[in-house]
């Protein structure tokens, strides 16, 4: 039997939460990814069946929208699956729970397969059998968006050269620090006085250890627009918060 959803639970620890004691957006970004780590392990196409073959998982594009942020010591749970499978992107989706079990939020993940060697992405026909998995459910949320570029883009609010702690396992920048540098553009009255409703994240380039990041940003009403570059002015990642 082809097992299609998965849900698993958590405890919003110390580390994942900001002075509101509420979970920050990029712990939360952090906890649906892992989900859908374990879940592709569980259905026998994770990270460890893929290294055997020198292929790695990498995640596209990203949106969630939140009615409530968990804080510190409360319980959550994530339930996953795949909607559909295509030649070089699969989505993959989310509903969050509290631990009343009422529905909090939602997520829309999109993802492709990288050749470690090459850095190019994979033919997903190639794993046809993983088809099976495909159940064609939507998520009650937009997918996420091709986000528009800052205008303009010429000064930028903030430079970081990226180092040892912004590497992850594909020797490349982890997807969670690309949220933080736009998070950190903001002060502490934003995040006191609103929340973001919905998140959304696109991932054009990689970045590598030691490159030199200019981030931009353009607030526009209730949303802020973020565009990172390296130091050739090629775009890496486009990230959009929608404020309330």
């Amino acid at each position: 039997m082809t097992i299609t959803n998965h849900k698993f639970n958590f405890t919003v620890t110390p580390q994942d939460v900001d002075f509101t004691r509420r979970i920050t957006i990029i712990s939360l970004a952090n906890y649906i990814l892992n989900t859908a780590g374990m879940a592709a392990t569980q259905n026998n196409f994770g990270l460890e069946e893929l290294s055997k073959e020198n292929l790695a998982w990498v995640v596209s594009r990203l949106a969630f929208e939140m009615k409530h942020y968990p804080a510190q010591n409360e319980m959550f749970s994530i339930e996953t699956w795949v909607e559909d499978y295509g030649k070089f992107f699969t989505t993959r989706n989310f509903k969050i729970y509290d631990e009343n079990n009422s529905i909090i939020g939602y997520a829309c993940s999109i993802w492709a397969i990288i050749d470690l060697t090459t850095r190019k992405v994979c033919n997903l026909q190639d794993k046809i059998e993983w088809k099976r998995f495909a159940t064609g459910i939507k998520v009650d949320i937009e997918k996420p968006i091709k986000i528009d570029d800052v205008q303009p883009a010429t000064t930028p609010i903030a430079t970081h050269t990226t180092a040892y702690s912004d590497i992850d396992f594909n020797q490349h920048v982890n997807f969670t620090k690309y949220i933080q540098w736009f998070a950190d553009t903001f002060d502490l009255k934003q995040f006191s006085e609103k929340k973001v409703i919905r998140f959304d994240i696109n991932f054009i380039h990689e970045a590598l250890f030691g490159e030199k990041i200019y981030v931009f940003r353009q607030d526009i009403d209730n949303k802020a627009l973020c565009e990172i570059k390296n130091f050739e002015n090629k775009t890496l990642s486009k990230i959009r918060f929608i404020w309330k």
